[in-house]
């Protein structure tokens, strides 16, 4: 007998006992699954069955007192004679006929001097503001509080900021800019 017919003939032969052993496992693990379901059915029976608590009472509700407003006699915050006043100290900024340049809309904290350099005799600081490079001179303005640029060295931009002082009055106060040094 040839290999390929003796396997064929053992593969007959081992096939019913393998089916055999199959069908027991299944019928086996069937039996299990019927005591765990009765006792399911019984827990769901019994939970159905009990009755539940009860909710408690709600709380009393207390009456409503009534308080008096006591910011009646207050002046009104939005009246129109107290928007007008600030409107008018807004107004008197110390530059108010100058047009305002495109570095003056960031905080001078967010400018970093990278360095210095000339150009036709004129010398121009280099600024880092919201990812962009800028060239600045003397004479520009950076910032939120009109700062205007002094003098520029290898080390710094001097600037002269004007800072609101009280409701009208306005203040000099002299700032720089540091060269940042690339760690």
């Amino acid at each position: 007998m040839s290999r390929t017919a003796r396997t064929r003939s053992l593969a007959w032969t081992t096939a019913p006992r393998t089916f055999a052993a199959a069908a027991l496992a299944v019928g086996l693990l069937g039996a299990c699954g019927a005591s765990d379901e009765d006792a399911l059915r019984q827990w769901m029976d019994a939970t159905r069955s009990a009755r539940a608590k009860p909710p408690e009472p709600l709380p009393d509700a207390r009456p409503y007192v009534p308080r008096e407003y006591a910011a009646a006699k207050a002046p009104e915050p939005f009246a129109q004679a107290k928007i007008g006043e600030l409107n008018k100290t807004l107004a008197d900024s110390p530059e108010a006929g100058r047009r305002r340049e495109p570095l003056e809309d960031y905080p001078l904290e967010n400018f970093k001097m990278l360095g210095m350099m000339m150009k036709h005799g004129e010398t121009f600081g280099i600024v880092r503001v919201d990812n962009k490079i800028h060239h600045v001179k003397v004479g520009q303005y950076l910032g939120q509080s009109y700062g205007r640029v002094v003098r520029i060295t290898d080390q710094e931009i001097v600037l002269r900021e004007l800072v609101r002082e009280g409701v009208s009055e306005w203040k000099e106060k002299m700032t720089s800019l540091k060269l940042e040094v690339a760690a």
